[in-house]
């Protein structure tokens, strides 16, 4: 038995579809990406966006993402990155994110052997995100309560360092908590994440940790300040079995943009 998972990561929408970021159509862009996943065999069971559902954080631009998503709206999990308010995200996505107002937003389900877990690493007014005790300690708490023999974790923010001065510098604080609890927990075995716009493959204790290309712009982790990359939009594709699993990144191909520094 294969459960397959898409993730979908820094989609960062303005309310007009023609909008530009750093010269790039992020609507625009996630159109192509959608038509590709359409294109997927077989189709995924489960459809995670890591957060940054917007870019001006306004109800339109929910509701214009929410409309792309239609095809997988019964499969949907998603959890907040720096670029969303939770609010607001609740309010449009309210039959697939349940709370109130400015709670965390965050998953769990069990599928094909493992336990699938969502994040909530969003700290309103701040690039950074953070992780605290009491999260952890329910992730905790959930693994004792689950039959599952292996677990994955999705966050926007990644729990290593990248070595990477300024992506580093928007990182994750109480990351130390989590890689505690991998260390203790070692059916937590993958880790995917967004905020980073690129790939990247990192390690925590037994768990694999992997960031995934925005929908967008992409970001060159090799400088000091922001730097932005003509790359492809692309998003991840995980297989879980109840042996383990597989992951690969899928890109489009999308016209030359300049990219507006």
């Amino acid at each position: 038995m294969t459960f397959r998972i898409v993730q979908l990561t820094d989609l960062h929408v303005f309310r007009d579809p023609d909008a530009l970021l750093k010269g790039v159509p992020p609507f625009r862009f996630l159109e192509l990406v959608i038509h590709q996943l359409q294109q997927l065999t077989p189709q995924p069971d489960a459809l995670i966006i890591t957060g940054d559902h917007t870019h001006d954080e306004l109800p339109e631009s929910y509701t214009a993402v929410r409309s792309l998503l239609t095809p997988w709206l019964d499969r949907l999990w998603q959890v907040p990155g720096n670029h969303d308010d939770r609010a607001v995200l609740r309010t449009v996505f309210q039959d697939r994110i349940s709370g109130t107002a400015d709670q965390p937003i965050q998953f769990d389900f069990e599928a094909a052997g493992w336990l699938c877990l969502g994040l909530d690493t969003h700290v309103p007014g701040a690039v950074a995100g953070s992780l605290s005790a009491a999260q952890v300690d329910q992730i905790r708490s959930r693994l004792q309560t689950s039959s599952a023999s292996r677990c994955a974790v999705f966050m926007h923010h990644p729990p290593v360092l990248l070595n990477s001065v300024w992506m580093d510098a928007i990182g994750l604080a109480g990351r130390e908590l989590l890689a505690e609890l991998c260390t203790a927990e070692p059916r937590i075995q993958l880790i995917c994440c967004g905020h980073v716009h690129h790939e990247f493959h990192g390690q925590l204790a037994s768990a694999a940790v992997r960031t995934t290309p925005s929908t967008g712009i992409q970001f060159a982790p090799d400088s000091e300040t922001p730097k932005f990359v003509p790359g492809c939009p692309g998003f991840r594709i995980i297989d879980l079995t109840p042996g383990g699993y597989t992951t690969e990144i899928q890109r489009i191909s999308t016209p030359s943009i300049p990219i507006t520094h």
